[in-house]
């Protein structure tokens, strides 16, 4: 009868370690996997946060009395939420009266947390006509 010492002798010893490093190769992959599809979802989050900030800051807009500032602070609540501060609102025009018929407003965030200007950024503009009474 062989005991566990006569397997184990018979294996060869240049098989020894190579799961650990399968598993080393394997894993780095898998785990950057993992990560990209991290970022993949903070980025669609972002997307669609930045969507619905563009969308109620412009609902703000068509409303009789709004100004540029409510609506701007309207949109850096929304993105406020998900901790993002820096964000960009620009409102067309800039000062809204009675008579103004149309409203754009434009969000945009940068995608990094650098100051270079020509970093990628997330953008979102909305045109929306305001109501007025006859």
């Amino acid at each position: 009868m062989k005991r566990n010492n006569d397997r184990d002798r018979s294996r060869p010893i240049a098989r020894r370690g190579a799961a650990i490093v399968e598993f080393a190769l394997v894993a780095s992959v898998i785990f950057m996997a993992f990560l990209g599809a991290c970022e993949f979802c903070r980025l669609s989050m972002m997307r669609h946060s930045l969507d619905n900030a563009v969308y109620e800051a412009a609902r703000r807009s068509i409303v009789s009395g709004a100004t540029a500032s409510e609506i701007t602070a309207k949109a850096k609540s929304i993105m406020a939420t998900l901790g993002i501060s820096k964000v960009n609102v620009t409102v067309e025009p800039s000062v809204i009266t009675d008579s103004t018929e149309f409203v754009t407003v434009t969000v945009s965030v940068p995608l990094n947390s650098s100051t270079d200007p020509s970093a990628p950024t997330l953008t979102r503009s909305l045109k929306m006509r305001r109501e007025r009474s006859l």
